[in-house]
């Protein structure tokens, strides 16, 4: 049965509302019948209860944010053969049931369900029916991309409801159109402020709208319409959504790596909404920090992405004057995009003692270059990104790169590039589960780069587009402007061939803002560029190998086969890459949901 999921752990709500009843009423009172009518009677119950669907819905820095950006041509994680969809060929067998799961869209439409039988007067019912809808939309979004077709479920199913248990599946479109009416009628009847700082409200709606409207409108494009619906009214919707909140003139962080590590992000304006975590405090704390600090958990980006980032003349690296090559790493990330120094670990090195709990630096007076920059970039904040980098309470970290093959002390990486976003020295960063960093969930940052892209799609991007949105990002990057007209096919001669030049422009910017937040996967997904993923991830070019005398360095060199420019750089993959195939661009339906309900199709080309 499809929504058998539905219909299982009983009444969500009694678990943190009838806890303070007595066993006598318990006795008396038929628990699946009564607390609906009993809890959902007034303004503040429907609070209390919003509270658990924030919990659930808003991850974020406990679920690794960075999951969907693995191993693609930009990034990998230490599972070393990235996403799974990919290398590891998931199947309906043995795709996790959890991602298949309507259980929380069941909480949201209990709380729907009780909303007109209320005392609340009209405008409360409106409030709260639009936080509901949010949130379903929300959780139908996370579904319909990684399944497409989904049932649309408006009430909470019922036993007896044999057309639903056993019923097929609703069109994309059907899907679709109901997330945006949706989130519509919750941009126009959600509070202004929501329910106090930090909760929806109208902007963090117009947020979701920006980044559904683009997905979904790309999606189309490159997929095709849906049941004759193209996507140009989601694309619409995401630029108007987009466009309210740039009018608002809600700015950005003048520190980028802020973003990611701020102790607290309550009062910034360009974050709409944030996951707010305490140190020391196991419940609301998290462990992200020291995940970064530790080599079972090592993220590291690849060559790909490093050259992604733009030069300091606002050139890419196969065209600008300053780039000065990769012969050392010291070279490669000269002059370059600061977010690459605050997203890549820039190399450095110091001497440490026998015990790694002091250091001091080389005679070499490259090895402190990027060192003295990020400290003054920091400011000398030594809670902050300084360096050089401790691995653990007391130790240091003497070298980056440190490669895992010919390691000097501290932490190694696989292939060089040390993906630190989320490191820091606050307190709890160095102790599992205790560090209180906030987590952006919609921020604005996000938002420019969607407008500009979608603005692309729709025809409509020129140079006061790019001013609005790209160049306003690229101040606090220490990169000059783009200018639009200087954008042809010769800019970027690594450019995929078949992506108009200013678009490959616009997506370049977008990862350089947002990789290590999640979105890359699903980037490549609705870009239908699924080819990307079997490509041979590589890391920093060892033009010397003669000074490792290393053999187990020296096999882990690319030799260059059909990507000759990374020749001599280190792999990463042990596990052959599978190659890409078109079925991946969604997830197959779990098998125990289509064996339950017959009439359940299975997604193409993952069998019956």
């Amino acid at each position: 049965m499809k929504m058998k999921y539905i219909l299982a752990g009983g009444l969500f709500m009694s678990f943190s509302l009838v806890s303070c009843l007595d066993d006598a009423f318990l006795d008396r009172m038929p628990i699946d019948k009564e607390v609906e009518s009993t809890v959902f009677t007034n303004y503040d119950n429907f609070k209390m209860y919003a509270w658990s669907l924030y919990k659930k819905q808003i991850s974020g820095y406990k679920s690794r944010p960075h999951t969907g950006d693995e191993s693609d041509m930009m990034y990998w994680a230490q599972s070393p053969n990235g996403i799974s969809l990919v290398n590891n060929r998931l199947d309906a067998s043995n795709v996790s049931a959890d991602m298949w799961s309507f259980s929380f869209i069941r909480d949201v439409n209990i709380m729907l369900d009780n909303i007109d039988g209320t005392s609340m007067t009209d405008k409360e019912k409106e409030h709260w029916r639009g936080v509901g809808y949010f949130f379903r939309a929300w959780a139908y979004f996370d579904l319909m991309r990684n399944f497409g077709e989904l049932p649309w479920i408006e009430h909470v199913v019922k036993t007896d409801d044999t057309d639903l248990l056993y019923g097929k599946k609703d069109s994309r479109e059907l899907v679709a159109n109901n997330i945006l009416a949706n989130l519509l009628y919750a941009e126009e009847h959600i509070n202004p402020d929501g329910d106090g700082n930090n909760t929806i409200n109208p902007n963090v709606v117009r947020a979701l709208i920006s980044r559904f409207g683009l997905f979904e409108g790309t999606w189309r494009k490159y997929h095709g319409a849906v049941d004759g619906v193209d996507g140009n009214k989601y694309l619409e919707a995401s630029v108007k959504a987009s466009q309210n909140l740039m009018d608002q003139n809600l700015g950005l962080m003048a520190d980028y790596d802020a973003v990611f590590n701020s102790p607290s992000l309550e009062g910034e304006s360009s974050i709409l909404l944030y996951k707010e975590y305490l140190e020391y405090d196991t419940k609301k704390a998290h462990n992200l920090t020291n995940d970064t600090r530790e080599y079972q958990f090592l993220m590291e980006g690849t060559k790909r992405l490093v050259e992604n980032y733009l030069c300091a003349d606002g050139k890419p690296v196969s065209t600008s004057k300053v780039y000065k090559g990769d012969n050392t790493v010291y070279d490669e990330f000269e002059n370059r995009d600061y977010r690459l120094y605050y997203t890549i670990c820039p190399p450095y090195e110091v001497k440490l003692s026998a015990d790694r709990t002091s250091w001091e630096y080389t005679d070499n007076p490259q090895d402190r270059k990027f060192m003295d920059l990020m400290n003054g970039l920091t400011g000398g904040a030594t809670e902050k990104k300084h360096f050089p980098l401790f691995n653990g309470p007391t130790t240091y970290t003497g070298k980056v790169p440190n490669l895992e093959a010919v390691k000097v002390g501290g932490l190694p990486t696989r292939a060089g590039y040390y993906f630190y976003r989320y490191y820091n020295n606050y307190p709890g960063a160095e102790y599992r589960e205790n560090q209180g960093t906030d987590a952006p969930i919609f921020r604005m940052g996000e938002v420019l780069v969607n407008h500009a892209e979608a603005m692309f799609e729709l025809g409509r991007f020129d140079q006061s587009v790019a001013d609005q949105t790209i160049n306003k990002l690229r101040v606090r990057a220490n990169v000059p402007a783009m200018k639009v007209n200087e954008i042809g096919s010769d800019f970027d001669t690594y450019r995929d061939a078949d992506v108009d030049p200013v678009l490959w422009e616009i997506r370049r910017e977008r990862c350089s803002e947002l990789i290590g937040s999640g979105f890359r996967f699903d980037d490549i997904k609705r870009w239908k560029k699924g080819e990307y993923l079997s490509l041979q991830p590589v890391g920093v070019k060892i033009n010397n190998i003669e000074d490792y005398n290393n053999e187990a360095l020296a096999n882990s060199l690319y030799n260059g086969a059909e990507q000759p420019r990374y020749k001599n750089c280190v792999t990463y993959i042990e596990k052959p890459n599978p190659g890409w195939e078109d079925k991946c661009y969604l997830y197959p339906i779990p098998l125990k949901q289509t064996i339950l309900n017959p009439n359940l199709a299975q997604n193409p080309g993952w069998g019956n």
